[in-house]
């Protein structure tokens, strides 16, 4: 498998969702921004130690400044109840997100993910950050 037959895996799982890929596809190769109602599902595919690796982020939201610690053990339970999925954070930033290796992947697999990631954003009482 090549980087580039990656790429064309996520482009036919966008196909497969009925989506125009010219429209989703990223500034920078092995890049695509879809969006989800008020959510963005960004996907990333690169090669690293000789892995092609795929990555499914959208943002949720910040971390509140009050009760900070009260907030992230409520993410870390909550992740006991997601699937193929976790909340992460980054910076001052709460995250769905799912890193996997592509060479097992399929565009159905692919589908399935994307399909996940906006239906938990989607019935997350999260706003998006601006």
């Amino acid at each position: 498998m090549k980087l580039e037959d990656c790429y064309k895996l996520v482009d036919e799982a966008i196909v497969a969702l009925g989506l125009k890929v010219e429209d989703i596809r990223g500034e920078q190769p092995g890049q695509w921004n879809l969006k989800k109602g008020r959510f963005d599902i960004m996907v990333d595919v690169w090669e690293q130690e000789n892995q092609f690796l795929l990555q499914i982020v959208c943002p949720l939201c910040g971390i509140p400044k009050e009760n900070k610690e009260d907030f992230l053990l409520y993410l870390l339970q909550r992740n006991y109840g997601l699937s193929s999925l976790a909340y992460a954070v980054m910076e001052e930033s709460v995250f769905l997100k799912h890193t996997t290796e592509v060479n097992t992947l399929t565009a159905d697999h692919i589908v399935m993910l994307l399909t996940k990631t906006a239906f938990y954003a989607e019935k997350s009482e999260f706003v998006p950050t601006e």
